[in-house]
């Protein structure tokens, strides 16, 4: 990620690497490939939300509003060399049509909040600028400074799962727009042979795994503060307990151990107990 960050045709002005794990290995590598940038060892494993929203303070102290912040992943590197250039390009394209555009990105959703369901944007819709919800994680988001300082940096409270979403939608409730180049972005989904690909949720049990605690707690936590109570309700009876029970007389082992887990995270939403509850495993 360095590496191709420094291969940018415009790479950032200004890094910060925040290292969830305080390695001294990780902190060489940033050291030796990247000397400019900062080196952040947070005390503890902040999650994905936690480190983003460390390293957005951190950029804050010393941005200015007319700046953009993009958020990185590890093992998510640019797919050429242009990529933040020509971000950088529709940030001030959109920017001039629209003042209160808060993000852009590759690619995203909109969200039904009466359903708490990610919207899937139509192939047909992507022939220019795409207004949407939140931006994806891995799509390369750039956030306005000044809509950052607006609204506050990521919420670490989350740790884990849909705090692209919850950004979002607080961006979008506080009267800000997000937009995604439509182009590039059926250009990304033939490549990937995702083209005509619904978002409709499966009726069988995933796989028992402790990110499905987080996205199924957070998902809750996220629609009661942004007013979708009654979406927030649905999510818990439906996915959180309508879901494994439908499911227990063919694998009814896996359906109690699921059953059980989504009771924990739906009593931690409604109870707002959030943070690091459940200890990532590998």
């Amino acid at each position: 990620m360095l590496l191709s960050l420094a291969a940018q045709t415009r790479p950032p002005d200004d890094l910060v690497v925040v290292d969830n794990d305080a390695d001294p290995m990780t902190q060489e590598i940033v050291r030796t490939t990247a000397p400019a940038a900062e080196y952040v060892p947070a005390t503890e494993n902040l999650g994905p939300a936690g480190g983003i929203a460390l390293g957005m303070r951190r950029l804050l102290e010393r941005a200015c509003d007319r700046d953009w912040l993009v958020t990185l992943d590890d093992d998510n590197p640019p797919l050429d060399d242009m990529t933040l250039a020509t971000l950088c390009e529709f940030a001030r394209e959109m920017s001039g049509r629209e003042p209160l555009t808060a993000a852009v990105g590759w690619g995203g959703a909109r969200f039904d909040r009466r359903k708490g369901q990610m919207v899937r944007i139509d192939d047909a819709e992507l022939g220019g600028a795409v207004t949407v919800d939140y931006i994806a994680g891995n799509q390369f988001p750039l956030y306005s400074v000044a809509a950052v300082r607006a609204v506050g940096p990521f919420r670490g409270d989350l740790f884990f799962g849909f705090e692209e979403l919850e950004y979002g939608l607080r961006l979008r409730d506080a009267g800000f727009a997000l937009f995604c180049d439509g182009p590039t972005w059926y250009a990304r989904r033939t490549a990937y042979e995702r083209l005509a690909t619904p978002l409709v949720p499966s009726p069988k049990l995933s796989a028992l795994t402790w990110r499905r605690y987080y996205a199924l707690r957070n998902l809750i936590s996220i629609l009661r503060d942004c007013g979708a109570t009654p979406a927030a309700l649905r999510v818990t009876l439906v996915t959180g307990m309508a879901k494994p029970l439908v499911n227990e007389p063919l694998h009814p082992r896996q359906a109690m151990l699921q059953l059980q887990q989504n009771a924990r995270a739906c009593r931690d939403a409604w109870m707002r107990r959030m943070g690091r509850v459940v200890e990532p495993m590998s």
